[in-house]
């Protein structure tokens, strides 16, 4: 028996040790400043604002696209890490793995008019990992393979794009998919 002892000791210290180390990875602060980052397609520029300067864990975020220079839309609670743009700079999509603010997938033109907004939470994507807070990874961000498939002569229409499990998906399927997914489980509680 005193010979488990440490067995147990040392399982517990590893349980300790993921808890507190998954706990950490879902730990966040952006630095006390205002961000902004810029994407340059044709005549469209999007801008991404971050304004941590009031609150660090829960700054403003803002997305404004602009058009010949002129800002033609500004979005509130708007960010992505990655944007694409169709061939001719018409249409954008801005995708992220991210929990903060919650953009999953946003649709945009170059007048600013939004197409598609989906939030995680409020769509439960087809995660293929996720934390508490952070993590939501339901694309693959290191080969997400977009592609714009919106002309008459195409088959299967769409915006395309690989899923973090590594197959093509249509995005207004999946988001569709994301939302009764998300009903479902609000249904359930």
């Amino acid at each position: 028996m005193p010979r488990c002892i440490p067995w147990i000791r040392r399982l517990a210290a590893a349980l300790l040790f993921s808890l507190v180390a998954g706990a950490h990875a879902d730990t966040w602060s952006f630095p006390p400043e205002l961000a902004t980052r810029s994407f340059e397609h044709g005549d469209v520029r999007v801008v991404l604002t971050t304004d941590a300067r009031r609150n660090q864990q829960v700054p403003d975020f803002l997305l404004e696209i602009y058009s010949n220079g002129v800002r033609v839309a500004q979005i509130p609670g708007v960010s992505f890490e990655h944007l694409f743009a169709s061939s001719d700079n018409y249409l954008f999509v801005g995708l992220s793995n991210r929990g903060l603010p919650g953009t999953a997938a946003v649709v945009f033109n170059a007048q600013g008019r939004l197409a598609l907004l989906a939030n995680h939470g409020m769509a439960e994507f087809d995660y293929c990992s996720r934390s508490v807070t952070l993590q939501r990874v339901w694309f693959d961000e290191n080969n997400p393979n977009v592609s714009f498939r919106l002309g008459e002569q195409e088959k299967e229409p769409g915006i395309f794009l690989r899923s973090c499990s590594g197959k093509s998906i249509e995005l207004l399927r999946t988001v569709q998919e994301a939302f009764a997914r998300a009903a479902r489980v609000s249904q359930a509680k």
